[in-house]
């Protein structure tokens, strides 16, 4: 792995206008970065404000039922669709004559494997605690199978040029759940009101979407390459690349929800949803950066000591702001929503800022070992957070409540920690050093970067 090493970073050439001594990445990172955190921030923000709205017109019991099946079905559908919008973004553009087709292939695929997942879901599921009738089980795996074309859209409108309509479908889809949401509470729904309010726009917004992208494939001449072997290898790596990390990013909102209603019941399932939306909203915050930071560093390989220091000066600015709002702000939040909500989410807010420090270092690590390209330890360190994380609540929720996911959260991110505190100090060290372009960092890396 280590010569693997020297040969990514070997490839690092200053570009003609860095090696001219104008760095434009000293502003490239600001605004890549400013526009991707709002973005990010922008969806985490929207479905926190979902929760909150469900849990002032909802009970808690509702909210926790209602949030275990959307958790559920976000989840069946991140594994369902293989990373499949993933890959459209690099290879759809390439596809030309045979465009139209890879995509009702590549749908059909997504749409039976995410059917039959949400079958199997509910071999295994408390149907009694998380749907009111028959016919919202019958229902269950049709949503995940909308679901999981949804997903395809974004990446598939971003290759073919179009990234505007994904961004505007999400706002839709995000303005649409807002208005549905009181209007589903006054009939009343209950637990089924919460969920047609999530997926609703997505069913209107699917077929809309899929008209305009099948338009877009029929009036754009994209460049055809040909079906090489290599191509087809390429493909196989790529999705290995980023379907592993997609599919542990879906286990903890599938999963978690799932073990806190079998284990503590519907009611503080309901706590649990609203309080860790507010959690993993400062999660997307402290990452909304890395991909800015990452595809600076790959253009301006010169620059990368200035992008980090500011890399690191953002990252430290965010944890701040972010433990602070978890200990302080938003357990005075839960109180406006309801005591019982404070009383009950209040320790998993303190836990969960407490460890809020160590989640902002492993990103940062994330960064480099992603510029590195060292996937494979990025991969490693995720797959221990997600084990601590689930088998920790599993095992002691019962016993200490919805403070065990706090405790869990926090040991799974020291964990991380742990493991990548040498390689990311001789990491950051490399990286600061390379003042003089990609071969100083390329000497630097060799002698301290390894896997």
């Amino acid at each position: 792995m280590q010569n693997a090493g020297r040969a990514d970073w070997a490839d690092w050439e200053p570009s003609s206008s860095v090696a001219s001594g104008s760095l434009p990445s000293r502003r490239v990172l600001t605004a890549d970065s400013l526009a991707t955190l709002a973005a990010n921030v922008l969806g985490a923000v929207t479905n926190l404000l979902f929760w909150i709205a469900a849990a002032f017109l909802f009970s808690a019991a509702d909210v926790g039922a209602a949030g275990v099946v959307i958790g559920a079905a976000l989840g069946l559908s991140t594994v369902s669709n293989f990373s499949v919008g993933t890959l459209a973004t690099q290879y759809l553009p390439l596809s030309g004559s045979q465009a139209m087709r890879w995509f009702f292939r590549s749908h059909f695929a997504v749409l039976a494997a995410s059917v039959t997942t949400g079958s199997l879901f509910l071999l295994i599921a408390p149907r009694d605690l998380l749907f009111g009738s028959p016919t919202e089980v019958l229902m269950f795996p049709a949503l995940v199978g909308i679901l999981s074309l949804s997903m395809l859209y974004d990446p598939a409108a971003s290759g073919l040029g179009r990234a505007r309509w994904s961004a505007l479908a999400n706002a839709s889809h995000a303005t649409l759940r807002l208005v549905l949401l009181p209007i589903f509470a006054f009939i009343p729904l209950g637990t089924t009101g919460v969920v047609l309010a999530w997926f609703l726009p997505v069913m209107i917004l699917v077929p809309i979407l899929s008209v305009a992208i099948m338009s877009r494939i029929g009036k754009t001449q994209p460049n055809e390459v040909p079906p090489e072997a290599g191509r087809r290898g390429q493909l196989l790596r790529d999705f290995r690349l980023s379907y592993a990390p997609a599919l542990l990013a879906a286990l903890v909102p599938a999963a978690l929800p799932f073990i806190i209603i079998k284990t503590l019941g519907p009611e503080q399932a309901g706590y649990y949803i609203v309080t860790f939306s507010l959690v993993m909203m400062l999660a997307v915050l402290l990452s909304a950066t890395v991909g800015p930071f990452t595809s600076a560093a790959t253009q301006y390989a010169a620059d990368l000591a200035g992008l980090t220091y500011r890399f690191g000066f953002l990252s430290v600015l965010a944890t701040i702001a972010s433990s602070m709002f978890l200990a302080v702000i938003a357990p005075t939040g839960l109180g406006l929503i309801g005591e019982d909500y404070r009383t009950h989410g209040g320790p998993l807010l303190q836990l969960a800022a407490a460890a809020i420090p160590f989640l902002a270092f492993g990103a940062f690590y994330g960064a480099l070992a992603q510029i590195r390209k060292d996937y494979r330890r990025v991969i490693i360190t995720q797959l221990v957070s997600t084990a601590t994380l689930l088998l920790g609540a599993a095992f002691f929720a019962g016993h200490a409540g919805l403070a065990a996911v706090g405790w869990s959260f926090l040991l799974a991110e020291v964990l991380v920690a742990a493991i990548v505190f040498v390689p990311a100090v001789r990491a950051i060290r490399a990286a600061l050093r390379s003042r003089t372009g990609g071969a100083s960092y390329t000497r630097a890396s060799d002698s301290t970067v390894a896997s």
